[in-house]
């Protein structure tokens, strides 16, 4: 894969310096921010219960996601495994290779900016909140570099067989996520306002290949839309509601129109203390001098284009104009957005690392120094965000210890219980809605609000799948007695009080009864 012969344009070398930069900046730095991930089991919510599963497919347009969880089955021989140092791992070197390309692409030739692109992009809130669903992140990983891929095709390839290996790269990395959508879009609008603005070809030579790249991009869309239908078809099944995907393209315009201005308000004004929130704590300040500095030296280079070609210069403003839009392109995607979607923001951090490689003001001094300046506040930002994401894993490790504790107690009283048999079922009765006053919640970590980390010590006792965590973490799993309303209308039932109370655990007609 080669970029464009334009004047002056050279071939890309994909083994080069800035490239491993780039490759060994995520690799060691992703240690850092996710190496409590990769070397502890934290596990309750959406792992717990699909331990053993790849989550939903087919029904929810992830149709490569079913291919790839058939072939792991055909490779290994066995079933599925939430194993968190293999798939972090595994996670790990795909953002590697991601950002590796990234950097190749786009022909950073700082290699400590390229570093920087490398690590931003593993310490990236997102990733923390990905490796929340350990059992399911190396595919959504794998998504990852083959969309980046593809990207790279369809951007660098000379030949149409390249841009077609992109589109269906591309196309089949939708089937497994479709939140790395904004990925690929933002890195197609980056390259083309680097060809536009760094490469003396005529105009109408750059937007024939702008237009060409807009078709793949369609392409690969058709391509996804196509292979869901069939997989659809094959096991005669309906796109579930699941964030909307069910009504994908079929919203009225007016809909869409406002979700695109939401998503330009969610750049410039970014929601605070939400699960959606990217630039937690002082993060938020940085990420306002970062866009801050877009601006400013994306207007500087698109001046320096203006002398050259007016035209190419105007096309690149409305293609920087569009790069807020690229992404946050998941607000047009979806009317409900979490942090485990929120990937494609980090896409602003790699545009201005190439804006501040490729800055060219007078002096010289200045220059170095304003270099200097946004490479460090870079920098500053990837250690705000790996020490976030520890700070995540730290309250999972100490939430997780907790409610083992709380349910083992549990454990403990029910086979306490009066008249207890190992063979009696148990009837949990009032499920999801215990009230234990004496469990402790460290307000220290109210601050994280990140999707899978913004629960407390209440949702893990009362999150809908509790009775998997009781069963793998405590190892408690006995039959289960569905609650029936003549069950509950019985006189001793009725009289008894609130687990963990006195009395609130009974032997009631060779059932144990627990009354949360």
């Amino acid at each position: 894969m080669r970029n464009q012969r334009g004047k002056g344009a050279a071939r890309t070398d994909w083994l080069g310096r800035n490239v491993r930069a780039a490759f060994f900046g995520a690799l060691i730095f992703g240690l850092i921010a996710q190496g409590m991930g990769l070397l502890n089991k934290f596990s309750w919510h959406d792992d717990i219960f699909s331990l053993f599963l790849t989550g939903e497919t087919i029904t929810s347009g992830r149709w490569m996601l079913h291919v790839l969880g058939s072939l792991e089955i055909l490779i290994f021989g066995d079933g599925h495994y939430s194993l968190p140092l293999m798939n972090g791992l595994f996670s790990l070197l795909c953002i590697a290779f991601s950002a590796g390309l990234i950097a190749g692409l786009l022909k950073i030739r700082t290699p400590f900016l390229c570093a920087l692109v490398g690590a931003m992009m593993a310490a990236f809130p997102t990733v923390t909140a990905l490796f929340g669903f350990m059992f399911t992140v190396p595919y959504y990983m794998l998504a990852l570099a083959m969309i980046t891929a593809g990207a790279c095709l369809i951007c660098g390839s000379e030949r149409w067989e390249g841009k077609v290996a992109g589109v269906v790269l591309a196309g089949c990395s939708v089937g497994i996520y479709q939140a790395f959508l904004p990925v690929f879009l933002s890195v197609i609008l980056i390259y083309d306002i680097r060809m536009l603005t760094a490469e003396d070809e005529k105009l109408s030579v750059l937007a024939g290949r702008i237009l060409v790249q807009g078709l793949c991009v369609l392409g690969s869309m058709a391509f996804y839309a196509g292979c869901s239908h069939l997989f659809l078809a094959l096991t005669d099944s309906k796109l579930s509601p699941y964030m909307g995907i069910n009504e994908a393209g079929s919203l009225p315009l007016q809909t869409y129109l406002e979700r695109v201005g939401r998503a330009y308000r969610e750049f410039f004004q970014p929601s605070r203390n939400t699960i959606w929130d990217m630039v937690p704590q002082h993060s938020y300040y940085a990420y306002l001098l970062m866009i801050f500095a877009e601006a400013v030296l994306g207007a500087v280079r698109i001046g320096k284009t203006w002398k050259k070609s007016r035209g190419r210069a105007l096309l690149a403003a409305v293609l920087l104009a569009l790069v807020p839009l690229g992404c946050h392109f998941i607000f047009v995607m979806s009317e409900e957005v979490h942090s485990l979607m929120g990937y494609g923001q980090v896409m602003h951090v790699v545009l201005l690392a190439w804006l501040t490689d490729t800055l060219d003001i007078r002096p010289h001094l200045v220059r170095r120094i304003s270099a200097a300046a946004l490479t460090a506040l870079i920098g500053m930002t990837c250690v705000m965000y790996a020490r976030y994401d520890n700070q995540c894993y730290l309250k999972t490790q100490f939430q997780q210890q907790e409610a083992i504790s709380w349910y083992t107690t549990l454990v403990t009283r029910i086979k306490s219980a009066e008249g207890y048999r190992d063979e009696l079922p148990v009837a949990w009765l009032n499920e999801g809605e215990n009230t234990d006053l004496s469990l402790y919640n460290m307000d220290e970590f109210n601050f994280l609000y990140m999707s899978g980390y913004d629960a407390d010590i209440q949702d893990y006792v009362n999150n809908w799948a509790w009775e998997a965590f009781l069963k793998r973490w405590c190892g408690f799993g006995p039959s289960k007695v569905y609650v029936t309303d003549s069950l509950e209308k019985l006189p001793e039932v009725q009289d008894m009080p609130h687990y963990p109370e006195d009395g609130s655990i009974r032997v009631i007609q060779d059932t144990v009864v627990v009354k949360f």
